[in-house]
């Protein structure tokens, strides 16, 4: 995650997370427990430090990459809070920017509780790929940065983040197991505080299963090359749509709501309702999260 130069809360030690991960995986290009360890962004590199390893990690790069990072070790902490990892991008011609983590929380599951029940979704992997998230938005920069372009909003941030470890997902596990759980944790984070929309990816993430297959993911060798390729074809909400996504999302999961709103933001449920349905089948089942679609007007009777 990117906000505030603060990233998505993840689990175990580096250590820990590492020892179940091949090189290959993460792609690394050096590791030491001491000086943390590199992964190619591009024509550049990226280090990657683990907080209580933060001094003597860091002291590794050149001192024009070093001065743009906060010169006291405790703003780090305030920096990464209870949060997992976090991305520091820098302007440097070598060096991308700085991947901190502090994986002592690890998620085993996303939960949402509402009006009909409590439901939960167990996490696979989350280290993984939370790694990988964070890698995403250096490599976002570089994709972007290829065809003359920059990132706008720290929600472009995110979902490009996404996008990535969407086909790091493809590219490496051969599967889109890992990439639906993403899916399904985006919607229910959101669905459980609409605070998370600044990481609602899906209206993104759900036009790349429709558009790719695995074998078609792994078609690109590297971010960049997917990204021109399915850049033209994104269709992208603007503010206005997601401030109205929001709300809908606030007034059907919010506390104490129970009642369905027929008329509220009706020009908005179905299409919420398309977004919405792979998850709550994962969690509720087909029969009951189509009942419940077509109770709140979302289903696609309703278009």
């Amino acid at each position: 995650m990117m906000s505030s130069l603060a990233a998505t809360a993840a689990s175990a030690t580096l250590a820990t997370y590492l020892a179940g991960v091949s090189i290959t995986a993460i792609d690394l290009t050096a590791l030491d427990k001491t000086s943390g360890l590199w992964s190619g962004i591009g024509s550049k590199q990226a280090l990657v430090c683990e907080l209580h390893q933060l001094e003597t990690c860091i002291s590794q790069l050149p001192f024009s990459a070093r001065n743009q990072l906060p010169s006291e070790l405790k703003k780090f902490n305030q920096l990464l809070g209870q949060r997992g990892a976090m991305v520091l991008p820098l302007r440097h011609a070598r060096i991308a920017g700085v991947v901190i983590t502090d994986f002592q929380n690890v998620p085993i599951q996303q939960t949402i509780n509402w009006g009909v029940g409590h439901f939960s979704l167990p996490l696979k992997q989350q280290s993984q790929l939370t790694y990988w998230h964070e890698l995403g938005h250096l490599h976002a920069i570089d994709a972007l940065g290829r065809q003359g372009q920059t990132i706008t909003s720290p929600y472009q941030h995110e979902w490009l983040a996404d996008l990535y470890l969407h086909w790091r997902i493809a590219r490496e596990t051969q599967s889109l197991e890992l990439a639906w759980q993403q899916y399904h944790r985006r919607n229910l984070a959101v669905m459980a505080d609409s605070e998370f929309m600044s990481h609602w990816s899906v209206p993104v993430l759900a036009q790349v299963f429709e558009l790719y297959s695995v074998e078609q993911l792994n078609q690109f060798p590297r971010f960049d090359l997917f990204w021109a390729d399915i850049s033209p074809k994104l269709r992208l909400h603007d503010r206005d749509t997601l401030d109205e996504f929001s709300s809908l999302i606030q007034r059907t999961f919010g506390a104490g709501t129970v009642q369905p709103l027929p008329g509220y933001m009706y020009w908005r449920k179905p299409a919420l309702g398309r977004y919405l349905e792979p998850t709550l089948i994962e969690v509720m089942g087909q029969s009951a999260a189509h009942q419940w679609l077509s109770s709140q007007q979302m289903s696609a009777d309703n278009l």
